[in-house]
């Protein structure tokens, strides 16, 4: 197993454990008392760029979530090809899925710049899910949520243009985490367009056309380079089909 090291320098995290841990989609309805307890099992972790956190294939020790800093998620086809799958910033997880079902690290994972990082060991996440229900009815709730989103994705990308595709994606970045201000909900896109691109799985020509498209018609603001502001999420939502809906 590879495992990142940790700085010899002491740091401290701007989001306290409890607050990062809320911000998870699949945590966020825990209780106060239930993310108290999961995040006594946290360790955090300071991480230089360019380290290997794990490689697909490997057995899973627990979840990586990112405080600061930026982690790509990527896959090798058998000729050395890289293919990019996410790129995950401040309060994303990172290959979460081996912490609930116990298999092996589904894609290989690398820091893209000095990041601080909390990692949840899966032994101490199963004693405490084990040990409470309402933990277990929280997050069989919310992985339930996450997979009819996953059937959302596939259909948006296999039948939306890349407008509408963009549209998604930023409206999940205004769910998980917008500010709400007076011209509508701010978010902070600290991605490239080839970034984007890949995300969404088209070309940075493509997503720089569609962006320009919703710029034009309002249905976002472009405030500088890495901020924008949706007037309007459920309406920027609806370029992408009926019944779409992104991941809070």
């Amino acid at each position: 197993m590879l495992i990142a090291p940790v700085c010899a320098a002491a740091y401290i995290l701007t989001v306290s454990p409890v607050d990062l841990l809320r911000r998870i989609p699949v945590f966020a309805e825990l209780s106060e008392d239930a993310l108290t307890r999961l995040a006594a099992r946290c360790v955090e972790r300071s991480v230089a760029e360019g380290v290997l956190l794990f490689a697909a294939g490997e057995p899973s020790p627990g979840l990586y979530i990112v405080a600061s800093g930026r982690v790509k998620v990527y896959r090798l086809s058998s000729d050395g090809r890289e293919q990019t799958l996410h790129l995950e910033g401040p309060g994303r997880t990172v290959a979460e899925l081996p912490l609930f079902d116990g298999g092996v690290y589904p894609a290989s994972a690398i820091t893209l710049e000095p990041s601080r990082l909390v990692f949840l060991p899966r032994a101490d996440f199963e004693a405490v899910y084990m040990g409470s229900p309402e933990i277990a009815r929280v997050i069989i709730r919310a992985l339930g949520k996450r997979l009819r989103h996953l059937v959302q994705v596939a259909d948006t990308l296999a039948f939306r243009d890349v407008a509408a595709r963009l549209a998604l994606l930023l409206a999940g970045y205004a769910d998980r985490g917008g500010r709400a201000t007076e011209a509508g909900t701010e978010i902070s896109l600290e991605r490239t367009q080839e970034e984007l691109a890949l995300e969404i799985g088209t070309a940075r020509e493509s997503v720089s056309r569609a962006m320009r498209q919703l710029r034009q018609k309002g249905y976002v603001i472009a405030v500088n380079r890495t901020t924008l502001v949706i007037p309007d999420v459920a309406r920027l939502r609806t370029l992408a089909g009926p019944g779409s809906r992104a991941p809070k």
